[in-house]
């Protein structure tokens, strides 16, 4: 059950989590486009951040760096959109740094689990503060403080629990739909309309990514905040901010945004564990509900599917045994 599979791991021993000779760390003094590409050649979606002491400080993401973007251009979109605009913008994120930008989203509050912690203690602590991730400390013997040893993400927790999903027991073979899923409105946007705007929608609603869809409403693609790390390879960021939603998706990607990934999308009557499956087989985060017509009705995040383990085990889990709330 699942009970058993997330209390009888410690997250020391999640595999696909950094451990602390692996720890990837940017420091406070660091500029954004350093931030940037370190998150982007490591191939992860978040760094803790050291202050001189090299004590954590909180951590930065790609949906902090979407609100920094978005901070900037609109700060200078009063000096238009011509050359000397564009150098303005550049300077400014040159000289951004991670200790602004630290939370700037408020979706990265720094809340730590202790090494040795089960799984399910990490679970807790994501879903009651609504977080993607979570630091584990342990104190250093030399008196210095905590020290970050491992990032627990969603994205890692995910992968466990679809490497081990018939250990998650017979209920997530129920439907999405029997589970309580409902309809939602989907936070999307028009291919046509320009990718800043989609990065607008992401800053202004703390999500970090939305639906993309076509002229009739039909959900074709997803864009997400690390879409933008495909950017750090071009002279000029931001001029690409002002294509359509479809261009940018298609010069980042490197593929026709019309191409419909089948795997963005689900309906109601599929399992949990289907779904499970289909994101970690797809290295996603969310995946879109869609109706007959394929019109997105609801979206589930990560976060959806641990609340609901976490909902579950506490209906069928001793009140002795029962993780904190």
């Amino acid at each position: 059950m699942a009970f058993n599979l997330l209390s009888n791991i410690t997250v020391d021993e999640l595999r696909n989590s950094p451990k602390s000779k692996d720890m990837i760390t940017v420091r406070n003094t660091d500029s954004i486009p350093t931030v940037f590409k370190t998150l982007s050649k490591n191939g992860i979606l978040s760094v803790p951040v050291l202050n001189e002491q090299n004590r954590p400080i909180g951590l930065v993401d790609y949906v902090d760096i979407v609100n920094c973007v978005v901070q900037i251009i609109n700060h200078t979109d009063l000096l238009g959109n011509d050359y000397y605009s564009f150098l303005e913008r550049e300077d400014l994120f040159n000289h951004t740094y991670a200790s602004y930008v630290t939370d700037l989203s408020q979706r990265n509050p720094f809340i730590p689990v202790v090494k040795g912690a089960s799984l399910l203690e990490a679970i807790t602590v994501m879903t009651k503060n609504q977080i993607n991730r979570v630091p584990v400390i342990e104190n250093n013997v030399n008196g210095e403080g905590a020290q970050i040893v491992n990032l627990i993400t969603q994205s890692a927790i995910l992968s466990y629990l679809g490497k081990n999903i018939e250990q998650l027991g017979k209920w997530s073979l129920k439907s999405i739909k029997d589970l309580g899923f409902k309809e939602k409105k989907v936070i999307s946007i028009d291919f046509n309309k320009r990718a800043l705007e989609a990065f607008e929608l992401m800053a202004n609603h703390k999500v970090n990514g939305i639906a993309v869809n076509d002229e009739k409403g039909h959900i074709i693609a997803n864009i997400s905040a690390r879409d933008l790390k495909e950017l750090l390879n071009e002279t000029r960021v931001f001029e690409n901010l002002y294509l359509s939603v479809g261009e940018f998706i298609s010069k980042v990607r490197q593929q026709d945004y019309k191409a419909v990934n089948p795997s963005i999308s689900c309906h109601m009557n599929d399992s949990l564990a289907n779904i499970i499956t289909r994101m970690v087989a797809a290295n996603i985060h969310r995946v879109y509900i869609i109706d007959e017509e394929r019109k997105p009705i609801g979206v589930i995040s990560i976060h959806d599917i641990l609340n609901t383990i976490l909902e579950n085990i506490n209906n069928n889990v001793p009140s002795t045994n029962k993780p904190m709330q």
